[in-house]
């Protein structure tokens, strides 16, 4: 038998050579080619620096606003982040500070790790700075603590507290290094989401984040991958940031990263950086097809650590999948690190006798309210929702995860392997299964998580 090539990723290896060729409607979702407006970055970079959006010049901001002993703070995303922005701008504008008189000691970098653990000085130096920067930088970096150290600056038009982390408000300019890209429920992650949640208080994250639940769709209408307009979650945010604007000067310098590269860069005013990265996302992020998927086929690369971040993948081909309940998804995702997240499986086993819509409405209920709230509590509502299009069980993971566990918590069937040697029988086998019951199917296959399939005649 031969085989259609459509290689996907498991735990860092290639998986191929599962769908036959006698399915003839396969499709690998993938955006076209994008060419960026640059050929040599470090121009690029000069360019956004001295010719910004809505703000003064790079140099002319800090020579306004600096003074010896004032604090310049570097605002960088945390250890679940990729971080190749910030390992690649962060070196060349602190070297530019230096150069126009700033003193090294006076040159903070703050990691936004909103309510996530802070990450140790060992996971700064292996996932957010890497060892040559860590080397020359480490001794300037600043941890931020959601239940310690932030203080009130006022309250949003939503009632949303506003919390900052006092090393923040003390200083006298902020430059967020973000990596635009599409949110599952903000719709648009960068920019201002390093400000909240990344160095805001537990209780504005608690207050802010449920915004986004709805009792009987799970979340609501507008809270949904690369959506910002109406989206009660993003707007509050950009509030939020908007506020802060006010109180200290802030000077942005945002990406794209696609396929491990920077392909678009941009500075200047953070309000109008979140809106620039709009049209450029719809480009690279945004894959439209007329139909859906019978099965779709998706993998997450280095996000398959642990179920919870898996959920990524599954969210992707769920937008890709016909939502009448005898679509599958199967997912790669190994799930070394178990599920991942304590609050998305406490929610889970509490769920685990409720019928798919009972409960959805009780973990919105009860873990989804601004006093319970927490990270890790927006999975369940996503997953029960997804559920609701998706037959249990119709979600097929292979991983090393229990199978049990996986079927009678998570409403998934659990094709357990110990390592990717096992992978390629077991797509094989379940395609199998899939024609027998659907001899003509539309097949998708998804190799980025990040992909917005945007489907123009979705089967309900």
């Amino acid at each position: 038998m031969t085989y259609h090539g459509t290689p996907l990723n498991y735990g860092g290896d290639e998986i191929d050579e599962f769908i036959p060729k006698s399915v003839e409607d396969v499709s690998i979702l993938q955006v076209a080619e994008y060419t960026p407006d640059f050929t040599d970055f470090k121009d690029k970079l000069t360019e956004v620096l001295e010719s910004p959006i809505g703000s003064k010049p790079f140099d002319e901001l800090v020579a306004d606003v600096y003074e010896n002993g004032k604090r310049i703070l570097f605002m960088v995303d945390d250890k679940t982040r990729p971080n190749i922005h910030t390992r690649v701008l962060l070196p060349v504008i602190a070297e530019r500070l230096l150069s126009i008189g700033v003193k090294k000691n006076d040159i903070g970098i703050i990691i936004s790790s909103g309510s996530h653990v802070p990450a140790s000085p060992k996971e700064v130096e292996d996932r957010i700075l890497g060892p040559e920067l860590y080397k020359d930088w480490g001794n300037n970096v600043l941890t931020h603590d959601c239940d310690s150290g932030n203080t009130e600056v006022g309250k949003t038009s939503r009632g949303t507290p506003i919390l900052i982390d006092q090393q923040v408000l003390d200083s006298v300019l902020l430059i967020p290094l973000s990596d635009s890209e599409y949110h599952y429920f903000a719709g648009q992650a960068g920019t201002v989401k390093l400000f909240c949640p990344g160095v805001a208080g537990r209780e504005t994250i608690r207050v802010n984040h449920p915004r986004m639940f709805d009792l009987e769709k799970g979340f609501n209408e507008g809270c949904r991958l690369g959506n910002c307009d109406g989206n009660p979650v993003i707007e509050d945010m950009i509030e939020i940031t908007s506020i802060m604007k006010e109180r200290i000067p802030i000077f942005c310098v945002d990406t794209i990263v696609h396929h491990g590269e920077i392909v678009y860069l941009q500075a200047g005013d953070i309000i109008d950086c979140h809106e620039a990265a709009s049209a450029p996302l719809r480009i690279l992020r945004v894959v439209d097809v007329d139909e859906p998927g019978d099965i779709v086929f998706v993998s997450v690369g280095k996000l398959g650590v642990n179920l919870y971040q898996a959920g990524k993948g599954i969210h992707a081909a769920w937008n890709a999948l016909r939502h009448d309940r005898k679509g599958w998804i199967v997912l790669l995702a190994p799930c070394e690190d178990g599920i991942g997240s304590s609050a998305y499986e406490e929610a889970m086993h509490a769920a685990k006798d409720l019928e798919v819509r009972d409960a959805l409405r009780f973990v919105i209920e009860t873990y989804g309210s601004e006093e319970t709230f927490k990270i890790g509590n927006q999975k369940p509502p996503d997953l029960f929702r997804i559920l609701l299009d998706v037959a249990e069980g119709n979600i097929k993971i292979i991983s090393g995860l229990n199978s049990e566990e996986l079927r009678s918590i998570y409403r998934m069937e659990g094709c357990s392997v110990n390592d990717s040697t096992e992978v390629q029988t077991v797509l094989r086998d379940l395609v199998d299964r899939f024609l027998n019951e659907h001899p003509n199917p539309r097949v998708y296959v998804l190799d980025d998580p990040g992909l917005l399939i945007n489907v123009k005649n979705q089967i309900h």
